[in-house]
């Protein structure tokens, strides 16, 4: 039986991994191959592959989207990068109303805006244009897969830094355990925040880090199934399933050593009856050396 089922599991993960592969057509930039004249993006897990090399430093751009069926705004943006080498990571959380241009578009506009106009390639250019470094992999989740993740583990407990309601819902000060719908609550709010985006973006980390916690405490073998279906629904990625078998081999040491990064030092204000985060130049080039150096 147990073999059985292992073969079944397989099949399923291969499966539900293959149909969730989107490769990225790019066009020329600074950091497309020479060789790719609008093809797919390089992959540096499959070159580390082919030629035998030891794993090298890579870079991953995940967006959470908060509506997939009309071309949605990303509300959540991330960049990770991952050095196998001093088993570290880095993320960094860009703050969705960020003012900057919109790469294939003669604007610039909110970044979290890019996905809806030229999806997950415009996003992609646009990260890759702000931060001056090039985006190996991409991950976009639908946040309606989010809150299914959260209920098919029972929930999850965070704790609340102070008391706050929304049109729906309560959160009390102190521990307080979430269902799906309550965590997307709990992560979207900011209008009664004082710190704004920013404890916007705390929340979010909170709800992901217990997520995994989770992830890794549960019996997954016998929640795949579920697992599976919410990942073949609501998640879509350049990485192929082979790509994804080695990418955890290779790549699963960063987790013992992850570095939180944040544009804190920005200027938040309206233009033309629009509210933008304008970035601290200096910190900007902060963010892009430590970035750059942890991809060396």
């Amino acid at each position: 039986i147990a073999i059985g089922y292992a073969t079944y599991l397989y099949i399923e993960v291969k499966s539900t991994f293959e149909a969730i592969h989107e490769p990225i057509v790019i066009d020329s930039t600074e950091f497309a191959s020479e060789t790719s004249d609008q093809s797919t993006k390089e992959s540096p897990i499959q070159l580390m592959i082919q030629n035998k090399e030891a794993p090298q430093p890579i870079s991953v751009l995940l967006l959470g989207i908060d509506n997939w069926e009309s071309s949605g705004r990303a509300d959540t943006i991330l960049t990770l990068t991952l050095d196998p080498n001093t088993e570290s990571m880095k993320i960094l959380s860009i703050p969705r109303d960020t003012y900057t241009e919109i790469i294939g578009f003669d604007f610039s506009d909110k970044i979290n805006h890019s996905y809806a106009f030229g999806g997950v390639k415009t996003s992609l250019q646009t990260v890759e244009n702000l931060l001056d470094i090039p985006i190996d992999y991409v991950v976009t989740v639908n946040m309606e897969g989010f809150m299914e993740m959260v209920d098919l583990m029972g929930g999850i407990e965070v704790t609340n830094e102070f008391a706050f309601s929304t049109d729906t819902r309560e959160f009390p000060e102190g521990n307080i355990t979430l269902s799906g719908e309550d965590a997307l609550e709990y992560v979207r709010m900011r209008k009664e925040d004082p710190t704004g985006d920013f404890g916007r973006q705390g929340r979010q980390r909170q709800v992901l880090e217990n997520l995994f916690n989770n992830a890794a405490s549960i019996n997954l073998i016998w929640q795949a199934p579920g697992i599976l279906k919410i990942i073949r629904n609501h998640v879509e990625t350049n990485l192929t399933f082979d790509e994804i078998v080695e990418f955890q081999n290779l790549y699963r040491s960063t987790l013992n050593n992850i570095e939180h990064l944040n544009f804190t030092k920005g200027d938040g204000r309206i233009e033309n009856g629009i509210w933008y985060y304008f970035l601290n130049e200096e910190e900007l080039t902060e963010v892009k050396e430590t970035l750059k150096q942890s991809l060396k």
